[in-house]
């Protein structure tokens, strides 16, 4: 990563309160499949082909860092009961995006797909037990890292995601990936599946190694001369994952020296005027 991306990682772009938004575009394509199969290439070949921009998990991560909070007022609506969560808020949350994918938009298949009835419905898909070998090398990783341990108690984005991580994670596998992961993830097909079915939707399953034929045909748009997307893959994540923490790490670093040195400085000037000279001093001058 270059000096651009550290300095984006200084100051989110768009820091902003996620309430106070509205949509501004059609919501025309919802990406449902899991995570680990092919939906960073799926985000790069939608935004290609004109239906973009794309809200990925990255988008909380690197752009609106803030939209944590009410995605976990989504969560705590669905899976927790408390307040409710309908089409004003999906819009408030997504109304600048033509399409979604990945976590933790996944979490509410059915809600979105209720929310935005003109949608086109995609399946990133591949065989299960592959996915769970991808997602233990990989996802599973990330949340073991130390770095992310450490950086959650003293960098506010990353405390944000990290509590997001770790609602979806309780919520999807009930904490247990090893052992509920590959069922949770044949229910979630079936479950979209079936409410597809049932308000009468078709459904394209596009698997790891499809091209741009598929997508195409069923998004009724040409395909473009190049080659398709392939994002993430394998190692290619690991490495990106580990660097994007150091990243974090030096950009929080940062912000602390810059503002939190300051401050203290100010405060010790202040003490050191005190012990000098007493307030009663002053006065009795």
């Amino acid at each position: 990563m270059g000096r651009k991306q550290f300095a984006d990682l200084l100051v989110p772009i768009k820091d902003e309160d996620p309430h106070l938004r509205q949509r501004t575009t059609p919501m025309k394509v919802l990406v449902l499949g899991y995570p680990r199969t092919g939906t960073s290439s799926m985000q790069k070949a939608l935004e290609q082909l004109g239906f973009g921009p794309c809200y990925h998990m990255r988008t909380t991560m690197n752009e609106y860092p803030r939209d944590c909070t009410m995605w976990m007022e989504a969560f705590q609506a669905k899976y927790d009961g408390v307040g409710e969560f309908g089409k004003e808020q999906w819009d408030q949350l997504l109304g600048s995006y033509s399409s979604v994918c990945d976590l933790p938009a996944i979490a509410f298949g059915p809600e979105l797909m209720d929310a935005y009835p003109d949608a086109k419905i995609i399946l990133t898909n591949r065989s299960v037990d592959s996915w769970h070998i991808s997602c233990s090398k990989t996802l599973l990783q990330a949340r073991k890292y130390w770095l992310h341990g450490v950086l959650q108690h003293f960098d506010w984005i990353t405390g944000l995601v990290h509590r997001l991580r770790r609602k979806y994670w309780q919520c999807l596998f009930d904490d247990d990936f090893e052992s509920n992961g590959k069922a949770a993830m044949r229910a979630h097909y079936a479950r979209i599946r079936d409410h597809a079915q049932k308000t009468g939707r078709p459904v394209l399953e596009f698997n790891l190694g499809d091209e741009w034929g598929v997508l195409c045909g069923f998004l009724e748009v040409g395909a473009p001369n190049h080659p398709y997307p392939r994002e993430n893959e394998g190692d290619d994540w690991i490495l990106k994952m580990r660097e994007r923490a150091r990243i974090r790490a030096m950009a929080a670093t940062f912000r602390f020296v810059s503002v939190g040195f300051p401050i203290a400085m100010l405060a010790f000037g202040a003490w050191s005027m005190a012990a000098h000279f007493p307030v009663s001093s002053i006065f009795w001058a």
